[in-house]
Protein backbone atom coordinates (compact mmCIF):
# COMPACT_ATOMS: atom_id res chain seq x y z
CA UNK A 1 0.00 0.00 0.00
CA UNK A 2 1.36 3.39 -1.01
CA UNK A 3 2.11 6.00 1.62
CA UNK A 4 -0.62 8.24 0.29
CA UNK A 5 -3.12 5.40 0.54
CA UNK A 6 -2.16 4.80 4.18
CA UNK A 7 -2.59 8.48 5.01
CA UNK A 8 -5.96 8.51 3.31
CA UNK A 9 -7.04 5.41 5.20
CA UNK A 10 -6.01 6.93 8.52
CA UNK A 11 -7.76 10.21 7.69
CA UNK A 12 -10.98 8.41 6.81
CA UNK A 13 -10.80 6.12 9.85
CA UNK A 14 -8.99 8.13 12.53
CA UNK A 15 -10.69 6.50 15.52
CA UNK A 16 -10.09 2.96 14.30
CA UNK A 17 -6.50 3.89 13.48
CA UNK A 18 -6.10 5.33 16.97
CA UNK A 19 -7.46 2.15 18.57
CA UNK A 20 -5.16 -0.09 16.54
CA UNK A 21 -2.08 2.02 17.26
CA UNK A 22 -2.94 2.28 20.96
CA UNK A 23 -3.21 -1.49 21.30
CA UNK A 24 -0.03 -2.00 19.30
CA UNK A 25 2.01 0.36 21.48
CA UNK A 26 0.67 -0.75 24.86
CA UNK A 27 0.27 -4.49 24.31
CA UNK A 28 3.71 -4.82 22.72
CA UNK A 29 5.22 -2.93 25.66
CA UNK A 30 3.41 -5.23 28.10
CA UNK A 31 4.38 -8.40 26.19
CA UNK A 32 7.82 -8.91 27.80
CA UNK A 33 6.27 -8.79 31.29
CA UNK A 34 3.54 -11.22 30.21
CA UNK A 35 6.24 -13.60 28.99
CA UNK A 36 8.01 -13.38 32.34
CA UNK A 37 10.76 -10.87 31.53
CA UNK A 38 12.22 -9.18 34.60
CA UNK A 39 14.97 -6.72 33.93
CA UNK A 40 16.10 -3.14 34.00
CA UNK A 41 13.74 -2.12 31.20
CA UNK A 42 10.61 -3.06 33.19
CA UNK A 43 9.83 0.48 34.32
CA UNK A 44 10.41 2.02 30.91
CA UNK A 45 8.23 -0.56 29.15
CA UNK A 46 5.50 -0.11 31.76
CA UNK A 47 5.47 3.66 31.21
CA UNK A 48 5.36 3.22 27.42
CA UNK A 49 2.39 0.90 27.83
CA UNK A 50 0.66 3.30 30.20
CA UNK A 51 1.13 6.22 27.81
CA UNK A 52 0.08 4.22 24.74
CA UNK A 53 -3.26 6.03 24.30
CA UNK A 54 -1.71 9.50 24.57
CA UNK A 55 1.16 8.62 22.24
CA UNK A 56 -1.21 7.08 19.70
CA UNK A 57 -3.50 10.11 19.76
CA UNK A 58 -0.57 12.49 19.24
CA UNK A 59 0.71 10.36 16.36
CA UNK A 60 -2.67 10.28 14.59
CA UNK A 61 -3.23 14.02 15.10
CA UNK A 62 0.19 14.77 13.59
CA UNK A 63 -0.15 12.24 10.77
CA UNK A 64 -3.57 13.46 9.64
CA UNK A 65 -2.71 17.15 9.92
CA UNK A 66 -5.35 17.86 12.56
CA UNK A 67 -4.84 20.69 15.03
CA UNK A 68 -2.22 19.72 17.59
CA UNK A 69 -2.93 22.94 19.49
CA UNK A 70 -6.64 22.19 19.67
CA UNK A 71 -5.99 18.67 20.91
CA UNK A 72 -3.39 19.79 23.46
CA UNK A 73 -5.48 22.72 24.70
CA UNK A 74 -7.99 20.31 26.22
CA UNK A 75 -5.27 18.75 28.37
CA UNK A 76 -4.58 22.03 30.16
CA UNK A 77 -8.13 23.42 30.22
CA UNK A 78 -8.53 24.17 33.92
CA UNK A 79 -10.99 27.08 33.84
CA UNK A 80 -14.17 25.19 34.52
CA UNK A 81 -16.80 25.52 37.23
CA UNK A 82 -15.52 24.46 40.68
CA UNK A 83 -18.38 21.99 40.95
CA UNK A 84 -16.72 19.82 38.30
CA UNK A 85 -13.56 19.61 40.38
CA UNK A 86 -15.82 18.47 43.20
CA UNK A 87 -17.28 15.84 40.86
CA UNK A 88 -13.85 14.69 39.69
CA UNK A 89 -12.62 14.11 43.24
CA UNK A 90 -15.89 13.42 45.03
CA UNK A 91 -17.80 11.08 42.71
CA UNK A 92 -15.33 8.15 42.98
CA UNK A 93 -15.19 8.58 46.77
CA UNK A 94 -18.98 8.57 47.04
CA UNK A 95 -19.31 5.50 44.83
CA UNK A 96 -16.69 3.53 46.77
CA UNK A 97 -18.39 4.64 50.00
CA UNK A 98 -21.72 3.22 48.82
CA UNK A 99 -20.03 0.04 47.67
CA UNK A 100 -18.16 -0.34 50.94
CA UNK A 101 -21.31 0.19 53.00
CA UNK A 102 -23.19 -2.37 50.92
CA UNK A 103 -20.29 -4.80 51.23
CA UNK A 104 -20.29 -4.41 55.01
CA UNK A 105 -24.07 -4.81 55.29
CA UNK A 106 -23.75 -8.10 53.46
CA UNK A 107 -21.60 -9.34 56.31
CA UNK A 108 -18.10 -9.02 54.85
CA UNK A 109 -15.34 -7.81 57.19
CA UNK A 110 -14.35 -4.14 57.14
CA UNK A 111 -11.74 -2.30 59.20
CA UNK A 112 -13.53 0.96 59.95
CA UNK A 113 -10.63 2.23 62.07
CA UNK A 114 -8.52 2.54 58.90
CA UNK A 115 -10.86 5.05 57.24
CA UNK A 116 -9.25 8.29 58.58
CA UNK A 117 -5.81 7.29 57.35
CA UNK A 118 -7.19 6.24 53.99
CA UNK A 119 -8.97 9.59 53.60
CA UNK A 120 -5.75 11.49 54.32
CA UNK A 121 -3.95 9.59 51.56
CA UNK A 122 -6.75 9.87 49.01
CA UNK A 123 -6.16 13.36 47.57
CA UNK A 124 -2.35 13.09 47.15
CA UNK A 125 -2.76 9.64 45.59
CA UNK A 126 -5.44 10.92 43.22
CA UNK A 127 -3.24 13.76 41.98
CA UNK A 128 -0.18 11.53 41.49
CA UNK A 129 -2.23 8.93 39.62
CA UNK A 130 -3.82 11.67 37.49
CA UNK A 131 -0.33 12.63 36.30
CA UNK A 132 0.53 9.02 35.45
CA UNK A 133 -2.51 6.94 34.51
CA UNK A 134 -4.64 9.99 33.73
CA UNK A 135 -2.10 11.74 31.54
CA UNK A 136 -1.15 8.49 29.87
CA UNK A 137 -4.69 7.59 28.86
CA UNK A 138 -7.15 10.49 28.82
CA UNK A 139 -5.63 12.58 26.00
CA UNK A 140 -6.35 9.53 23.85
CA UNK A 141 -9.63 8.03 25.08
CA UNK A 142 -11.49 11.23 25.90
CA UNK A 143 -9.33 13.86 24.20
CA UNK A 144 -9.26 12.13 20.82
CA UNK A 145 -11.66 9.20 20.42
CA UNK A 146 -14.74 10.35 22.34
CA UNK A 147 -15.48 13.64 20.52
CA UNK A 148 -15.06 11.93 17.15
CA UNK A 149 -17.31 9.03 18.11
CA UNK A 150 -19.97 11.47 19.27
CA UNK A 151 -20.13 13.12 15.85
CA UNK A 152 -21.36 9.78 14.46
CA UNK A 153 -23.27 8.22 17.35
CA UNK A 154 -25.53 9.33 20.18
CA UNK A 155 -23.56 9.87 23.40
CA UNK A 156 -24.65 6.64 25.11
CA UNK A 157 -23.71 4.49 22.11
CA UNK A 158 -20.45 6.39 21.56
CA UNK A 159 -19.58 5.85 25.22
CA UNK A 160 -20.49 2.16 25.07
CA UNK A 161 -18.28 1.61 22.02
CA UNK A 162 -15.38 3.45 23.61
CA UNK A 163 -16.00 1.68 26.92
CA UNK A 164 -15.61 -1.75 25.35
CA UNK A 165 -12.33 -0.83 23.65
CA UNK A 166 -11.03 0.97 26.74
CA UNK A 167 -11.89 -1.92 29.06
CA UNK A 168 -10.37 -4.57 26.78
CA UNK A 169 -7.16 -2.50 26.52
CA UNK A 170 -6.56 -3.27 30.21
CA UNK A 171 -6.70 -7.04 29.69
CA UNK A 172 -2.90 -7.65 29.69
CA UNK A 173 -2.75 -6.24 33.21
CA UNK A 174 -4.44 -9.45 34.36
CA UNK A 175 -1.23 -11.23 33.36
CA UNK A 176 1.21 -8.50 34.41
CA UNK A 177 -0.09 -7.77 37.93
CA UNK A 178 0.85 -10.61 40.31
CA UNK A 179 -1.86 -9.50 42.75
CA UNK A 180 -4.66 -9.86 40.19
CA UNK A 181 -5.68 -13.51 40.94
CA UNK A 182 -6.60 -12.66 44.57
CA UNK A 183 -5.91 -16.19 45.73
CA UNK A 184 -7.41 -18.06 42.77
CA UNK A 185 -5.11 -20.57 41.10
CA UNK A 186 -7.32 -22.07 38.37
CA UNK A 187 -8.15 -20.40 35.07
CA UNK A 188 -11.96 -20.30 35.26
CA UNK A 189 -12.32 -17.95 38.27
CA UNK A 190 -9.48 -15.76 36.99
CA UNK A 191 -11.30 -15.36 33.68
CA UNK A 192 -14.43 -14.38 35.60
CA UNK A 193 -12.40 -11.87 37.62
CA UNK A 194 -11.07 -10.38 34.40
CA UNK A 195 -14.57 -10.09 32.91
CA UNK A 196 -15.97 -8.44 36.05
CA UNK A 197 -13.03 -6.03 36.12
CA UNK A 198 -13.55 -5.14 32.46
CA UNK A 199 -17.24 -4.56 33.20
CA UNK A 200 -16.33 -2.16 36.00
CA UNK A 201 -14.12 -0.15 33.64
CA UNK A 202 -16.89 -0.16 31.01
CA UNK A 203 -19.32 1.42 33.47
CA UNK A 204 -16.74 4.05 34.45
CA UNK A 205 -16.67 5.29 30.85
CA UNK A 206 -20.11 6.90 31.21
CA UNK A 207 -18.93 9.17 34.01
CA UNK A 208 -15.91 10.27 31.99
CA UNK A 209 -18.15 11.15 29.04
CA UNK A 210 -20.40 13.20 31.29
CA UNK A 211 -17.47 15.15 32.76
CA UNK A 212 -15.80 15.67 29.38
CA UNK A 213 -18.96 16.83 27.63
CA UNK A 214 -19.77 19.28 30.41
CA UNK A 215 -16.29 20.78 30.63
CA UNK A 216 -14.46 19.96 27.36
CA UNK A 217 -11.50 19.42 29.69
CA UNK A 218 -9.23 16.40 29.44
CA UNK A 219 -7.58 17.70 32.61
CA UNK A 220 -10.81 17.06 34.54
CA UNK A 221 -10.95 13.56 33.07
CA UNK A 222 -7.37 13.01 34.20
CA UNK A 223 -8.33 14.05 37.72
CA UNK A 224 -11.37 11.78 37.59
CA UNK A 225 -9.14 8.94 36.42
CA UNK A 226 -6.71 9.49 39.25
CA UNK A 227 -9.56 9.69 41.75
CA UNK A 228 -11.15 6.44 40.57
CA UNK A 229 -7.81 4.67 40.91
CA UNK A 230 -7.11 6.22 44.30
CA UNK A 231 -10.63 5.53 45.57
CA UNK A 232 -9.84 1.81 45.60
CA UNK A 233 -7.64 2.58 48.59
CA UNK A 234 -10.61 4.07 50.46
CA UNK A 235 -12.27 0.69 50.88
CA UNK A 236 -11.59 -0.23 54.53
CA UNK A 237 -10.42 -3.77 53.85
CA UNK A 238 -6.91 -5.18 53.52
CA UNK A 239 -5.67 -7.01 50.45
CA UNK A 240 -5.30 -10.14 52.58
CA UNK A 241 -9.02 -9.98 53.43
CA UNK A 242 -10.05 -9.55 49.80
CA UNK A 243 -9.23 -13.02 48.58
CA UNK A 244 -11.06 -15.57 46.45
CA UNK A 245 -14.84 -15.50 47.00
CA UNK A 246 -14.72 -12.34 49.12
CA UNK A 247 -13.08 -10.38 46.32
CA UNK A 248 -15.46 -11.86 43.77
CA UNK A 249 -18.38 -10.68 45.90
CA UNK A 250 -16.87 -7.18 46.07
CA UNK A 251 -16.64 -7.01 42.27
CA UNK A 252 -20.30 -8.03 41.98
CA UNK A 253 -21.30 -5.33 44.49
CA UNK A 254 -19.25 -2.76 42.58
CA UNK A 255 -20.79 -3.62 39.24
CA UNK A 256 -24.36 -3.67 40.51
CA UNK A 257 -23.89 -0.27 42.15
CA UNK A 258 -22.20 1.14 39.05
CA UNK A 259 -24.99 -0.15 36.83
CA UNK A 260 -27.52 1.64 39.03
CA UNK A 261 -25.45 4.84 39.04
CA UNK A 262 -25.00 4.79 35.25
CA UNK A 263 -28.74 4.25 34.77
CA UNK A 264 -29.48 7.23 37.02
CA UNK A 265 -26.95 9.36 35.11
CA UNK A 266 -28.41 8.45 31.72
CA UNK A 267 -31.97 9.15 32.86
CA UNK A 268 -30.99 12.41 34.59
CA UNK A 269 -29.23 13.71 31.45
CA UNK A 270 -31.94 12.33 29.12
CA UNK A 271 -29.34 10.18 27.44
CA UNK A 272 -27.22 13.14 26.39
CA UNK A 273 -24.53 12.85 29.10
CA UNK A 274 -24.15 16.66 28.98
CA UNK A 275 -23.44 16.64 25.24
CA UNK A 276 -25.90 19.48 24.77
CA UNK A 277 -23.77 21.65 27.08
CA UNK A 278 -21.22 22.40 24.33
CA UNK A 279 -22.55 25.08 21.97
CA UNK A 280 -19.32 26.05 20.19
CA UNK A 281 -17.47 24.45 17.33
CA UNK A 282 -14.64 22.16 18.34
CA UNK A 283 -11.12 23.50 17.88
CA UNK A 284 -9.45 20.11 17.62
CA UNK A 285 -10.47 19.28 14.09
CA UNK A 286 -13.41 17.03 14.96
CA UNK A 287 -16.07 19.38 13.60
CA UNK A 288 -18.13 19.02 16.79
CA UNK A 289 -21.11 21.33 16.17
CA UNK A 290 -23.95 22.21 18.47
CA UNK A 291 -26.46 21.67 15.65
CA UNK A 292 -25.25 18.10 15.30
CA UNK A 293 -26.81 17.13 18.61
CA UNK A 294 -30.24 18.38 17.59
CA UNK A 295 -30.62 15.32 15.36
CA UNK A 296 -30.10 12.87 18.27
Amino acid sequence: MARGDVRGLVKHHPVTSFFVLTYAISWLAWLPAILGYQGGADTALSMIAQFGPALAALAIVCYTGASIRGWARQIVRWRVSPRWYAVAFGLPAVLIGVQGATFGLLGYPLDLSSIPGRLVNFLPSAIILALIAGLGEEPGWRGFALPRLQTRHVPVLATALLGVVWAAWHLPLAFVDPRFPHGFTSAAPQILLALLTMLTIFFYAFFYTWVYNATRSVLLCMLLHGSFNAAIGLLPASFEALQRGTYMALLVVQNVSLLAAVAILIVATRGMLAYYAVPERSTDGTGWLARTIARF
